[in-house]
């Protein structure tokens, strides 16, 4: 039913598995909120841009070097890090809800750590010579991570290239292009780099550092795969590195207003990227400009993007955490706080037209968390697994991302982490319908799976909770779940209040029988801010014997783990971790069954990891002359008073691991 999310949202630990170590280096000085400029109308709606229109995807996991497992269709493997001067071939095209034919260019979200040493990154269209420009620069141990336009490549696939050492990377996919669209793609082409001391600012020779306060020109019409004539807009990726003291770099079209907000901000010691889109100007060039000190600065052509499919705007402030905006004023100011998500409008503000926008182009900027954290930034349902930004301790961290356009209009923040002000830049937009995503392909139920088994029930939320059973007496103390919109359609949320006790839903699904052996398959979704490390018992899905009382097995939220329990009620009591279970990542679990009278054996997997195998419960998985019946939700002591919102993105019951496992 649905695309694989990967990226739950935020963390740094979903991102790469491991928490980034704060920087040596000081951050640069705490700078005075700047307000936004006068409010401008907003222009008028651009033409769709048709069959050639951006697609976005809910984020989906095509590569991962530490845990293959992960990935979208678990058939990635790799033997761990890559190693000095290696490349991967990362297929794309029939993976992730990207189609096996017609993607001519794809946006991926790219992150990396290096174990020791310093390296860079490369990524780039597969069966293409490899470009001498970087994706990533990385320091030992600090996660970066990049938003990247490409261009696919043979058999539909994209290159990665590790320069030295040994690094770990995550590739995520979150949209892509048609062949036909009018945006036009390639191997990234240098248009300037300044630490080539020779003179000429206009070609790839950029005349030494630039100097404080000062503007230089770079010619980009003519200079990469396609004409970037005026009017139209380019898609860099730019890279800053030497700065003599802390500074920021702003990039505009040549004649235009310079804008306000920086597209990199940079203290001694970084090399940082980030993608940006800039204008054209009349004379086919950009202009870049440094405020303080000396710094090197790279551009890299990676896209033209014609006025049909999107086009950069003069960056506009969305939001500011660090000043009070009467637009987003009701959803509260301050820091985010780990878990927090507040929601922004975005059509018919800071040049963003009101209608005919799918997607929004952001630079994204933490600032100042007290310890490691992340920013996630994505349109409609529950957090995405990627972060739009990695913020070490006390630093400030820009970053580009692409976020879909829920069908409200909005888009939705949330960090993770540690508290700390962000701050959303709006720098472009392209073309399209708030709230389109296509659908992922799903099984048919009473279908083969991969492994010979049958998909005997899958929760169809196109239809509501139409293959649901009506049972009003499994809501106490809160409102029944709903289906909501998400980025590939709807899911079913629970939200549980405070001092609440249950909402739960049961699947119209035959009663559940000795001798029966079946695979029960979800996707979760933990809101940020779920109380998952309660001691207190919070059940999320059980396997209820008819009658009253505890039932033979469930699976419960508790103790920052997914726990198998039961038997309560028979004397022979068990509560077994499964797997952490982490609040702002959607999680995939498996839960298989032999049920048996008084005996039976239960296995479970977690992220595509077995974590329980032939564990047989003392009481049985069934109670002695009885029957169970499946229901999932949330059921919880009253007793705790943090409220908790879980989205389930699929549920599905099968006779084998691969027709159960949720996609």
């Amino acid at each position: 039913m649905r695309t694989r999310w990967v990226l739950p949202l935020l963390l740094v630990a979903a991102l790469l598995g491991t928490a980034a170590p704060a920087l040596a280096q000081p951050a640069p000085p705490a700078q005075p909120a700047q307000p936004a400029p006068p409010a401008q109308p907003a222009p008028p709606a651009q033409p769709a841009a048709g069959a050639g229109a951006f697609v976005p995807l809910q984020a989906a996991r095509l590569f991962d070097s530490r845990v293959p497992a992960k990935v979208v269709d678990r058939g990635f493997t790799t033997t761990g890090p890559l190693g000095p001067g290696q490349t991967v071939s990362i297929p794309v095209a029939g993976r992730g809800g990207v189609p096996d034919t017609g993607a001519g260019t794809v946006v991926l979200n790219v992150t990396g750590t290096t174990l020791f040493g310093s390296t860079h990154m490369t990524l780039w269209p597969q069966d293409a010579p490899r470009p001498p420009t970087s994706t990533l620069s990385l320091a030992p141990g600090v996660p970066v991570t990049t938003t990247i336009v490409t261009k696919l490549g043979g058999g539909g696939a994209v290159s990665l290239f590790n320069v030295t050492g040994l690094s770990d990377a995550t590739v995520d996919v979150v949209g892509w292009f048609p062949e036909t669209s009018p945006l036009a793609s390639g191997v990234p082409q240098r248009v300037l780099d300044t630490r080539d001391r020779a003179s000429g600012a206009t070609g790839e020779g950029g005349g030494g550092p630039l100097q404080p306060g000062e503007q230089r020109r770079v010619q980009v019409d003519g200079r990469g795969f396609a004409p970037a004539p005026p009017g139209s807009s380019v898609l860099l990726s730019l890279t800053g590195a030497d700065a003599s003291q802390p500074t920021t770099v702003s990039a505009w079209g040549t004649g235009g207003p310079r804008p306000f907000a920086p597209q990199l901000t940079l203290v001694p010691g970084d090399t940082l990227p980030n993608m940006t889109i800039v204008p054209v100007g009349d004379d086919g060039s950009i202009t870049v400009a440094n405020q303080a000190g000396t710094v090197d600065l790279l551009a890299d052509l990676v896209a033209v993007v014609p006025a049909p499919v999107g086009r950069a705007v003069t960056p506009a402030r969305l939001y500011d955490s660090r000043t009070p905006d009467p637009a987003t004023a009701a959803v509260g100011t301050g820091p985010l706080t780990p878990g927090q998500i507040r929601t922004v409008p975005v059509l018919g503000r800071a040049g963003v037209p009101a209608t005919g926008v799918s997607s929004v182009l952001l630079n994204v900027t933490g600032l100042g968390p007290t310890a490691n954290g992340a920013v996630g930034v994505w349109g409609a349902g529950p957090p995405p697994t990627t972060s739009a930004v990695v913020v070490p301790a006390g630093a400030v961290r820009p970053g580009f991302a692409v976020v879909p356009v829920s069908p409200q209009g909005t888009i939705q923040v949330a960090d993770a982490g540690s508290a700390m002000h962000v701050v959303l830049d709006v720098v472009g937009f392209l073309a399209g319908t708030p709230g389109a995503a296509p659908a992922a392909p799903t099984a048919v139920p009473g279908g083969p799976a991969p492994d010979g088994g049958k998909l005997l029930w899958q929760a169809d939320y196109t239809r509501g909770l139409a293959n649901y059973r009506s049972a009003p007496w499994n809501m106490v103390g809160a409102a029944a779940p709903g289906v909501v919109a998400s980025a590939l359609g709807p899911a079913l949320q629970v939200t549980m209040p405070g001092g609440g006790q249950r909402a739960e839903l049961e699947p119209n699904f035959r009663s559940l029988r000795n001798g029966d052996d079946l695979f029960f398959g979800f996707s979760v979704t933990l809101a940020p801010g779920f109380p998952a490390g309660t001691d207190d018992w919070q059940v999320i899905t059980q396997w209820k014997n008819e009658g009253t009382g505890s039932p033979p097995l469930s699976v419960k939220v508790g103790g920052g783990q997914f726990q198998l329990d039961g038997g309560f009620d028979r004397g022979a009591p068990f509560e077994i971790p499964m797997g952490p279970a982490t609040p702002g990542r959607a999680q995939q679990v498996v839960v298989h069954v032999r049920f048996a009278e008084g005996g039976g054996s239960v296995d479970t997997w977690v992220d595509g990891r077995q974590t329980i195998r032939g564990f047989r419960p003392p009481a049985g998985t069934l109670y002695p002359g009885t029957t169970s019946y499946l229901k999932t939700g949330i059921y919880r002591s009253t007793a705790i008073g943090q409220p908790g919102t879980l989205f389930f993105d699929d549920w599905r019951i099968g006779t084998s691991y691969a027709a159960a496992y949720p996609r």
